[in-house]
Formats: C-alpha cells, structure tokens, sequence
C-alpha cells in the first residue's frame, strides 16, 4: 500500500456510473483518498486544471468526445517536461484500437472487465514512473538554479581577478610615474630656488629666462605624465567613442610608463635590460587610446618576464597592406608550442603566483573590439615575437590643429576659483591678451558680481566649496539664459560624456591649463 502513494491524485473520466462507482470502491480499499470524477468528457480539460491530477483514468467509448479525442486535447494543451499517464479502459480487444489508443496518446490499457489485481498494478507502476519523473524535474530545476548560481559567481570572480591584474600592473607603472614625476619637480624646484635665492642670476636676463624655459618645459612634462596615468587607469565607458590614435605616440608613452620595471628595477637586482624602438611613419588608428596603450605596456611587461637574466626588447610599428603592425620583440626564455597556443587563454600563467594570466586575454579581448588581430611567434631559448594588427582608415585625415585665437575685441570676463594661484595664473593668461577680468573665490560672490555688470563669458572652476562650478553655470543659466560658461577642472573624469551633453557649460576643460588653450576655448565658445 505504501508503494502506491496515497497522497497521489486520480482522475476518472467515464460516462458509466456503475464502472465509475467500481473503481472508486477498488481504489479506497486501497487507500487512495484524492479521487475525482468527470461524466462528461467536455469538462476533463477544465477538472484537470483545477485538480492538478498525478494519473487519469479514461473510457475510451463516450458521448460528445471519446476518449481518443480527448487524449488528443490533452496532448495538444500539455508540457513537453511533465509526464501525465492515461490509463484507457476498453472493451475492444482489436489490435488496431489497442494501437490507435497508444499512438493518440494512452500510457497503458486495461480491457473491460477487469480485473482488480491487474488495475492495481497497472496504477502502480504508472504512478512510480509519474513520481520519479516529478523527482527528476524538480531535481533538474535544482541544478539548473545551481549552475546560474556558480556561473555568476565565476564571473564575479573573474571580474575581480581582472581588477587585481590591472591593479598590479597600474602599481608598476605608478612606481614610473613618482620617478619621472619627481625628476620634473627636482627641475622646477631647483631652478626655481635659484631665481628666487641668487640676485645675480635674476639680473642675468639671458640665463633667468633659460632657467624659466626649464620650469616650464618640466612642468608641462609633469602635466604630461599625469594625463598618461589618467588615461591608463581610466575604465572605458559606455559613452567612449574610438578616435584617431597616433601608435606611435602610445608606444612611447608605454615604453616611458614601464620604465621602472625594465630599466630601475632590473638593475636593481643587477640585471641589464633595453628597450629600442623602430618606429616608421604611421597614418593614425581608430582607437581608445587608453586601452591601446593598456595593450601595449601588457606586451612589454611579458616582455620584460621572459628576461629573467637581461636581454633586449624591441618594438617596432610599421605599415602593410592597410594595416598597422606593432611588434615587440625579446630574447627571451621562449614559449613551446604548448604554452604559445594557450598564452591567450583567460587564466592560464607561467607565472605561478607572479601573474593571474589575464595579461595577454586581456589585450587579445581589446584588439579584437580594435577589429584586429594578434600573432604569436616564439622560440624555446631564442625569444618571443608578438604582432599587433590594427586596420588602417581608408583615408588619412588631413585636418590639422586650428591655430590659437585672439578675439579683435577685449573681452570683460569672471573668473571663479576657490584656488588663489589657478585663479592668478588664468586672470594673468586673459589680461595678457588685453581682456578685463573680474574675480571672484565662490559662486555667491561670483552671482552678485554677475547680477551688478555685464561679462562676455564666466570661467568657473568645478570643485568649489558650497557651490561647485555645474550649480553655478545652472545659475546663471537661469539668470541669462544662453549665457557662454567655461567649466575647469582638475579631475580626471568629472563626468561622462553623457553627462558632458547635459550640462549647463558651452565646454570642460582639464587642468592645467596652457595659454594657447585657454584663447583655443574662447574662440570655440564666442564663434557664435
């Protein structure tokens, strides 16, 4: 008795009530509590919705619909993944009826009269297979919640492993950064020192002047060097659009950011290891430059870990066949055939604890999103060769950098900083020019001044305390509408380029700014 689950739900649809009134008898002997009827075949699709049975069992001669028609109904409305038997009761004992019952959809037939043992084991066995296919489905559901469960869970691990590569590598470089950095800031405060220090030298106009031609070279460096750390570390964004990139300027500044690795701390631990660069004339890529440049310093730190002993880096770009090709070259231990066909494999390293190989699936991935490709060619004891294609625009772009601008007329302009000295520096680059400037250090200030005289353009800074710069410009928007507003900023990223198209400024521009720039955005915002 236990095997026939009690707890299971029959379902007689038979239009004889003496043979109803049988089963029903037979059935609750045998313990089954869950037994509904249906005397009209039309009404077995809407009991089955609302009794949810585990087995129905059917007479095949009936009015209105006979069984066969109803087996078809049934077959027709019913899921692919839910086994629901029938259990037909007939009087015919014909082949061909035994087969068309099957084939209509019956699971197994019992012939009239019949006898109560064998509807009993039939019952049984057709509830055993109805359990464990339920089992098997919920099972199924189960693995299925457990598989989207570890999935996600691999790609938050991967995600996080990428970040940890591109950190170590962003690290590395940071060492190169503070190196270079502080190489231009020994120039600018040294010779700076000396100007302020040594009376002899500020009436020696000539060296005076080459002293303030080093700080300024050295800071524009520094400015430089910043600008490459942002645009390495700087994640691409939805709003990124490819632009022209010069290969040959990423390169340079790749192999300028890796320095510490390849040069300071090779000799460090008494290794000796160069780099030489044979770069031709390229027409520029469409690009982001920042993940190029992510591209090529990842090649060179491979590089520079197949040399454990020293050895020479080479990196070359040239153009063929509409393409731009960038080499980097080693050495080096080599890769076998076995390690060259996995290298861009997500994951798989060399480098035991050194590396999470990501380096070389992380390049593979943005060249590919570059249309490009990446050719491997090494050597076990020779060295490694890796080629970069990149395709080449059909037409080069002849357009060339406007010149700097000086309206005819002077311009009446408020500048707003919370910094005394950006503030200076701008207010010295305008009234060089021949414009009037008025000042002001925060955006109630600047308001007031704003409301009391009439100002051509407001140059504001982003970052104030109080009112940043964006709430100002929304002021004064509101104030004048249409009014040209200049935003300045010394943040890598102050907003997308999303953002950039919603805001209440004519144009952003990044800290430090350059004189020439400066009149470059007054022409771009006064033109109209």
């Amino acid at each position: 008795m236990r095997e026939l689950n009690p707890d299971a739900r029959l379902l007689i649809v038979d239009d004889c009530i003496s043979t109803v009134s049988m089963l029903r008898n037979i059935l609750n002997r045998l313990g089954f509590s869950q037994i509904d009827t249906v005397s009209d075949s039309r009404e077995t699709r809407a009991r089955i919705a609302e009794f949810n049975p585990d087995l129905i069992i059917l007479d095949l001669i009936m009015p209105h619909l006979d069984g066969f028609e109803v087996m078809r109904q049934l077959r027709s409305a019913g899921s692919s993944d839910t086994f629901l038997p029938v259990l037909v009761l007939t009087s015919d004992t014909t082949e061909a009826t035994r087969r068309k019952a099957l084939l209509t959809g019956a699971t197994d037939l019992v012939t009239k009269p019949f006898n109560p043992s064998e509807i009993l084991m039939r019952i049984r066995n057709l509830l055993q297979i109805r359990f464990l296919q339920l089992a098997l489905h919920a099972q199924n559901q189960t693995l299925e919640i457990k598989v989207e469960e570890r999935t996600r869970e691999l790609r938050e691990m991967q995600q996080q492993v990428v970040a940890r590569e591109r950190l170590r590598a962003f690290g590395e470089m940071a060492s190169g950064i503070v190196h270079d950095f502080n190489n231009a800031l020994m120039s600018v405060i040294g010779y700076s020192e000396l100007l302020l220090n040594n009376d002899a030298i500020l009436r020696d106009v000539e060296k005076a002047r080459k002293f303030l031609q080093i700080v300024h070279a050295e800071g524009q460096d520094a400015s430089r060097i910043i600008g490459r750390l942002r645009d390495f570390y700087r994640p691409r964004e939805q709003a990124d659009v490819f632009a022209e990139v010069n290969m040959n300027e990423v390169i340079e500044q790749a192999v300028s950011l890796t320095r510490p690795k390849w040069d300071d701390q090779a000799l460090a631990t008494g290794t000796k290891i160069s780099v030489e660069m044979d770069l031709a004339k390229l027409p520029p890529v469409s690009g982001n430059a920042g993940e190029l440049r992510e591209v090529t310093a990842n090649l060179i730190f491979n590089a520079i870990d197949a040399l454990p002993s020293g050895g020479r880096i080479t990196i070359r770009s040239s153009a063929e066949q509409g393409q731009a090709l960038i080499e980097v070259a080693d050495n080096g231990i080599g890769m076998d055939d076995e390690v060259r066909l996995r290298c861009l494999e997500p994951f798989f390293t060399t480098k035991e604890k050194k590396g999470a190989g990501l380096g070389l699936s992380t390049a593979f991935g943005i060249i590919n999103r570059h249309q490009g490709g990446i050719e491997i060619e090494s050597t076990p004891g020779t060295g490694t060769t890796i080629r970069v294609r990149l395709p080449l625009p059909t037409q080069a772009s002849d357009q060339e950098e406007p010149e700097a601008y000086i309206p005819p007329r002077s311009l009446r302009l408020l500048v707003v900083d919370d910094q005394a000295r950006c503030l200076d520096v701008i207010e010295s680059f305008l009234t060089a020019d021949g414009h009037s400037v008025v000042t002001s250090a925060d955006g109630d200030e600047a308001i007031d001044r704003f409301k009391r005289s009439n100002f051509d353009l407001v140059i504001a800074d982003y970052a104030m305390p109080g009112m940043n710069g964006r709430q100002l410009a929304a002021t004064l928007r509101e104030l004048s509408p249409g009014h040209p507003v200049i935003l300045l900023t010394g943040f890598p990223a102050a907003s997308s380029g999303e953002e950039e198209s919603r805001s209440p400024v004519d144009l952003i521009m990044r800290k430090p700014v350059r004189h020439r720039e400066l009149r470059r955005a007054l022409a771009t915002v006064l033109k109209n």
